[in-house]
């Protein structure tokens, strides 16, 4: 009776020690709710080209326990910032940014563009100087230097261009619409069908879309050994043309 009792502690202590070595580390990451097709919630679920392509990425991290969870960008960027949250996507790379965000391999690269309307964007070829003195529509927590460009972050921070922000995109093209302002700029792929006034004008900039990682919060063990297992997937996802067949599925 004895030794029958020693051989299922022996076995618990055994599936215990085996539960606690091999226990995945359990993982939030932050998305942007607002940021459609890239990004994005419907009925509080993660949709969007990032979130697939993380989603893929994830599936291959055998040691972690992943969950997306979607909020608003600027509340993202202050978790990051700090040190409430461990990781957002996607934010653009910004030297203003590094001294509290580390950037995992760029994920995807998006194309920038200025919006309006076909007679407020004639003749303009010239980004960002013919647009001093105007306001531009921004999201709310998207960087002026990162989606509009060094000059245009300098511009808006010289004063000679005005920033008014929305939530969403959708409410920057409704603002749009109605001539709150004249120009908005966001990714070339934004849905703009159901505002036809509004038409698509010249590339601004050209962005990577990162994982961004806090660095106001030590806590995280687990984050050397996760960036360098997220970037290296990435890598072959993008060599393999993973990430390309996620991006064709939404845009062709």
């Amino acid at each position: 009776m004895i030794g029958i009792k020693f051989f299922f502690l022996v076995l618990f202590t055994f599936l215990f020690m085996q539960n606690i070595l091999f226990a995945k580390q359990k993982v939030v990451i932050y998305g942007d709710e607002s940021y459609p097709p890239y990004s994005y919630s419907e009925n509080g679920e993660g949709k969007g080209i990032y979130v697939d392509i993380l989603r893929r990425a994830f599936a291959k991290m055998i040691n972690y326990e992943i969950t997306i969870k979607m909020i608003p960008w600027k509340r993202g960027t202050s978790y990051i910032k700090n040190g409430e949250a461990f990781a957002l996507f996607p934010p653009y790379y910004t030297k203003k940014r590094l001294s509290w965000m580390l950037f995992s391999e760029p994920i995807l690269e998006e194309e920038i563009v200025v919006f309006g309307k076909a007679e407020n964007l004639k003749g303009k070829t010239k980004w960002p100087e013919e647009f001093y003195g105007y306001t531009i529509g921004m999201n709310r927590g998207f960087s002026p230097y990162g989606a509009g460009g060094t000059r245009f972050g300098d511009a808006h921070k010289a004063g000679r261009i005005k920033i008014e922000e929305a939530s969403s995109t959708a409410q920057n093209l409704k603002k749009l619409e109605r001539d709150r302002f004249l120009f908005y700029i966001n990714d070339k792929f934004i849905d703009i069908q159901p505002y036809p006034t509004i038409i698509q004008g010249m590339t601004i900039n050209m962005n990577f879309g990162h994982l961004g990682y806090t660095k106001q919060n030590d806590e995280y063990k687990f984050m050397k050994d996760f960036k360098n297992t997220f970037d290296q997937i990435i890598k072959d996802m993008k060599e393999s043309n993973e990430i390309k067949k996620v991006v064709d599925k939404y845009i062709n």
